[in-house]
């Protein structure tokens, strides 16, 4: 989301407007989730070189390796899983309430924000508390992966699961932020586009 955005929020004539580090917060956890997602984005870059990499050898000279496979299916995950909150930023979860077209502004916020509180947050909550107690597992027996022969250590590739939940978990008080903007204003703090599959 453009500052130019957030600062028309800030200072349109609607009214009592939120304090100013209201507005700051939205935009400091935007921003901080946009570069994070396009920084985990550039994982594609590594999967694009080592896959063509692989096919090079494994075709052009008849010399697999026993790493690609392995590295390959920890970073799509890792980046699957961390890229997450990007998702969330962007308006890129699937939403499948068929009444919520129907809806005012209000009611969509009153309902985003009821979904973040009453079930968003607990089920991060646990997932996080969860996965950090097999991370940390995983860390403390020196896990490797059965996968193949190259036996990569396991505890970095569990990792992103409890980091892709705190992800989330700070881009969702943006987005409560924002379902209270829309509860008391009556429409949306950003547009975002709907995003067809």
């Amino acid at each position: 989301m453009s500052s130019d955005t957030i600062r028309a929020a800030a200072t349109d004539n609607t009214g009592d407007q939120f304090p100013r580090a209201f507005y700051a917060v939205i935009r400091a956890i935007d921003r901080f989730t946009d570069v994070t997602g396009k920084l985990i984005a550039m994982t594609m870059l590594f999967l694009v070189v080592t896959i063509s990499y692989e096919v090079v050898m494994r075709y052009g000279f008849g010399a697999p390796t026993i790493w690609v496979y392995e590295s390959s299916f920890m970073a799509n995950g890792a980046a699957f899983m961390l890229g997450a909150a990007y998702a969330l930023l962007k308006g890129a979860h699937v939403r499948t309430d068929i009444y919520w077209e129907n809806y005012s502004e209000r009611k969509k916020g009153v309902v985003d924000l009821i979904s973040y509180l009453a079930f968003f947050y607990p089920a991060m909550i646990t997932f996080m508390l969860i996965s950090i107690d097999d991370a940390w597992h995983s860390y403390d027996t020196g896990e490797r992966s059965q996968e193949s022969v190259w036996r990569v250590i396991m505890w970095p590739f569990r990792a992103t699961i409890p980091l892709a939940a705190l992800l989330l978990m700070i881009q969702g008080i943006s987005e409560v932020l924002k379902c209270w903007y829309q509860i008391r204003f009556g429409r949306e703090f950003v547009h975002k586009e709907k995003i067809e599959i």
